[in-house]
């Protein structure tokens, strides 16, 4: 499953690495927008099989930020 931003804003933590395992509502990251912290959880249990984004990238609505399987 794609995770995606939801909201233009700046990724402040990633707190996840490839190969880690998740559960539903476990924090990916944290990312800032509208000068607010705002964190992004997991809507699914799985493995992250790929991160997308890096501390201080900027990002998009829509842009995915981790594939989880």
């Amino acid at each position: 499953m794609e995770i995606k931003a939801r909201v233009p804003g700046m990724i402040v933590d990633v707190k996840v690495n490839e190969g880690d395992h998740v559960e539903v509502k476990d924090v990916l990251m944290v990312m800032e927008a509208m000068k607010m912290e705002q964190p992004i959880p997991c809507p699914v249990s799985g493995e992250v099989v790929e991160l997308r984004v890096e501390k201080g990238d900027r990002v998009r609505s829509g842009d995915v930020l981790a594939v989880v399987e």
